[in-house]
């Protein structure tokens, strides 16, 4: 039996009889299964949606198109894609325990206009683009939640990118670094997007909307680092 991993949660998909759904073991969501499988597409479908539950979301974009280019078009690979480009995370609630969608990578672009979602609509059969359709939807509410915060911060100067912790949890060189450049471009006059300071005062919300306004309105993006391997770190690669 092909042994397909959750897309909200990572846990393992338990096919039921039709063999076109699945339900999880883990968090009980229900899971499209991918058309014509075989254990070579379910693997990489795998390997490609767990880069994405870890943030590596171009990685896990590239895997999902090779699908794609291989076996032809899958519904849930372009909602795969989706998933990808808007940089969707699936949270549970702590009273319901349900999954719900958080974006990570806002747009200006609503995804009830991207092209893989449509493509997902037309691939898919009534029930299954019904669903699309109402998990497309709570996105869009985010979206529009994330650009109207966004919409009313004022415009940066420059935006700091950088790796605040080492894998073990520790600042690490660069933080200390990038915040000497702030306090000393903040002295000059300029109004810089440090995030260790920036986003202090916005515990307990989401971060999102304030990055991408940032991001968007900076005139200049200044990635700082002391090892190659911190400039790719997910956060700073998504930045």
């Amino acid at each position: 039996m092909l042994q397909y991993q959750c897309r909200m949660c990572g846990g393992r998909i338990i096919p039921a009889d039709d063999n076109l759904t699945g339900e999880c073991d883990s968090c009980g969501s229900t899971s499209w299964l991918l058309s014509e499988a075989d254990e070579r597409k379910v693997n990489t479908y795998n390997r490609a949606n767990a880069l994405r539950m870890q943030g590596e979301f171009d990685k896990a974009a590239g895997m999902f198109e090779s699908i794609l280019v291989q076996y032809g078009p899958d519904p849930e690979i372009y909602w795969a894609l989706v998933l990808c480009r808007y940089g969707i995370e699936y949270a549970e609630d702590p009273n319901t325990g349900e999954r719900i969608p958080t974006c990570r990578r806002a747009s200006y672009n609503s995804i009830l206009t991207d092209v893989d979602y449509l493509a997902a609509l037309e691939h898919a059969d009534e029930y299954t683009a019904h669903i699309y359709r109402q998990e497309a939807e709570k996105i869009a509410d985010i979206q529009k939640a994330i650009l109207n915060i966004s919409n009313k911060e004022e415009p940066y100067d420059v935006f700091i990118c950088y790796k605040e912790n080492t894998d073990g949890g520790s600042r690490t060189k660069d933080s200390v670094l990038a915040q000497d450049i702030y306090q000393e471009l903040t002295k000059a006059g300029y109004k810089v997007f440090f995030a260790r300071i920036t986003l202090e005062d916005k515990l307990g919300v989401e971060y999102e909307p304030y990055i991408f306004a940032a991001l968007n309105s900076a005139k200049v993006m200044l990635a700082v680092g002391t090892k190659p391997e911190h400039f790719n770190a997910v956060w700073v690669k998504n930045e």
